[in-house]
């Protein structure tokens, strides 16, 4: 298993629900995606490759063989604030990446007003969790913007459970705390108070509303539907 930066060897364009992805499949997987069109595909293409030619990469891959089974995507901070967005996604289409977000303007890290990243989203495929890949790609994040010069890292974690984390696409408040990072904010997730109920009525399939009753069941959904904002600063004698 490799944990390595996304460069434009292989660019992920879309996220592995449908399974694992490879230079061999990605294509023919990515048109069977519903209501993901081709334009779509290609702005997410676009947009990552300019973030590697801006800042060297926007990933961090775990690959096994010639397979992708777990990755992490982080944006300049700034990319949100131009965007007006606190969530970007290269799938869904209610928080896609825009035209206006594909082609914003990419300064030097030594030219932003706020040097800082974001993790953006976790998805590690249900074969390769409980390995501790989400511990290897957190450590490879970190050690790679220290590399590559930027100040803080941040990112929304959420509540200490573990298939809530993974329903998120998020990594537990707890993981990201045992790396130094600390809570800025709680914010309320609304949209992830609905998705859970909506597994609760088992409109997401009996295998994920038993999930919901074994890790939810009797638990307020308003207090576990919730992100921490989390940021950690590096320095030139940053340890891990």
């Amino acid at each position: 298993m490799k944990i390595v930066p996304m460069d434009k060897t292989f660019v992920l364009y879309r996220c592995l629900h449908a399974g694992l992805l490879s230079l061999s499949n990605i294509e023919q997987k990515s048109t069977n995606v519903p209501g993901l069109p081709r334009e779509q595909i290609r702005r997410n293409e676009r947009f990552f490759k300019r973030l590697i030619d801006a800042y060297g990469s926007c990933a961090m891959l775990a690959v096994e063989d010639k397979n992708v089974v777990g990755y992490a995507r982080f944006y300049p901070e700034m990319i949100y604030e131009l965007a007006g967005r606190k969530h970007i996604c290269c799938q869904d289409q209610q928080l896609p990446i825009t035209p206006d977000i594909t082609d914003l303007e990419m300064p030097q890290i030594s030219g932003l007003a706020d040097p800082a990243l974001r993790i953006n989203c976790w998805f590690i495929h249900k074969d390769y969790r409980n390995q501790g890949l989400s511990h290897r790609l957190l450590q490879s994040i970190i050690e790679w913007a220290h590399e590559h010069g930027w100040a803080v890292i941040r990112a929304m974690a959420a509540v200490n459970d573990f298939w809530i984390a993974s329903q998120a696409c998020a990594l537990m408040l707890r993981t990201y705390q045992r790396y130094g990072f600390h809570i800025v904010s709680t914010n309320p997730a609304p949209k992830l108070e609905d998705y859970l109920i909506q597994i609760q009525q088992g409109k997401g399939g009996a295998s994920a509303q038993r999930e919901f009753e074994k890790h939810c069941l009797g638990k307020d959904l308003s207090e576990i539907a919730v992100y921490c904002t989390v940021e950690r600063t590096l320095t030139h004698h940053t340890t891990i």
